[in-house]
């Protein structure tokens, strides 16, 4: 179901004729003349309108063309692709074939290029296998083409080499919306799981997120080296060893839905940045300095000896002794802690792929709806 043709060997497009008078006029030309022609076959051309009210055009006989037919919903989101690409700036081209420099050839759905940037973005209607989207994007790259997908199936890669997102139709509104991962994603979701919404972090209109993307408004992992509020939260606690109460740090969550509404906020434990990350007690202690902790009645977190673990470890101290609080019990108290104050501290480069706490949350698409 092509959206373009040749109209006296010159390239046409289906939704330059938009108008009703303009398609008519269109037609009558091309049975009076002839004037309309395919570049893959000799098929005589047919102006057709699909059930979703989209006009293309088709092959009057199929003949030994390999041109295969698609759905009324993969017909409509192409052209609202390329439409969006053109009002974005873009030159839009449907139904676009290349090759590598090894000859292997690739079709995209649509092909948006300006200057020296390429992007294909393939509308996946029918179900496709991870494998099988990796290699056509590594196809895609070896042609110095970028690739974005959008899939009607709920699971699929989420990385920043393979820009994929979900693309959902509306039959009552005949439109289409962009649904982008949240944090709680996972690639084992069931059918029923992907329709709750707390599995996606933002819905955009197909041709708000197209325009978006070719603007910059599209980001994978935004928040990283990136200042941004650092919540802490904390539990008042008895002392085990002078009885006194005092405040344990049980989480860091640096907000970085304040700084990116709909990107997930990135929740980080100490222990695990000294577990985790080279120099990893510096860097939990340059975010919860002593005094800070302090003025709020908490005790200093630095390295402690600890007779029942045998080991020394970062650990949280008592306010009034510095005694050291072991973990067993901060993680019986944990589910009273609340938000006890906040600082500022950079997320920076790395970390999300070293701490398995953070890694979901920071290494995410988010788009700037703004």
């Amino acid at each position: 179901m092509p959206l373009k043709c040749l109209r006296s060997g010159i390239e046409v497009f289906a939704w330059d004729f938009d108008e009703d008078e303009l398609w008519s006029n269109l037609r009558s030309e091309n049975i009076r003349s002839k004037t309309l022609s395919f570049s893959c076959c000799e098929s005589n051309v047919i102006m057709k309108t699909s059930k979703l009210g989209t006009r293309y055009f088709a092959h009057a006989a199929r003949g030994e063309c390999n041109q295969s037919g698609e759905t009324s919903e993969h017909l409509l989101a192409k052209s609202i692709v390329c439409i969006a690409g053109r009002k974005a700036g873009w030159t839009a081209m449907p139904e676009h074939s290349g090759m590598t420099p090894d000859g292997d050839h690739w079709r995209a759905d649509a092909f948006l290029f300006k200057e020296a940037s390429k992007i294909a973005v393939e509308i996946q209607w029918s179900r496709q296998g991870r494998s099988e989207t990796e290699i056509r994007q590594e196809t895609l790259r070896a042609s110095g083409v970028r690739g974005l997908w959008l899939f009607k199936q709920h699971d699929f890669p989420v990385s920043k080499t393979t820009p994929a997102f979900r693309l959902i139709f509306d039959q009552a509104k005949r439109s289409f919306d962009v649904l982008l991962p949240s944090s709680r994603y996972d690639k084992w979701l069931s059918a029923r799981e992907a329709v709750d919404p707390v599995y996606w972090a933002q819905r955009i209109p197909l041709d708000r997120f197209i325009e978006g993307a070719l603007q910059g408004k599209l980001r994978f992992s935004p928040a990283i080296s990136m200042e941004m509020p650092v919540e802490v939260f904390a539990v008042t606690v008895p002392c085990w060893c002078c009885h006194g109460e005092t405040g344990i740090v049980t989480e860091m969550r640096f907000a970085a839905s304040r700084l990116f509404p709909g990107c997930p906020d990135i929740p980080v434990s100490f222990y695990e940045m000294e577990e985790q990350l080279y120099r990893g007690v510096d860097e939990a202690i340059s975010i919860l300095p002593g005094d800070l902790l302090r003025k709020h009645g908490i005790g200093e977190i630095k390295p402690r000896s600890s007779k029942t673990a045998g080991l020394r470890y970062l650990s949280n101290g008592c306010v009034h002794c510095d005694a050291l609080q072991g973990r067993f019990y901060e993680h019986e108290y944990a589910y009273g802690s609340e938000l006890a104050f906040e600082t500022r501290a950079v997320f920076k480069a790395g970390w999300a792929e070293r701490l398995e706490s953070s890694a979901t949350s920071a290494l995410v698409w988010w788009f700037d709806e703004s």
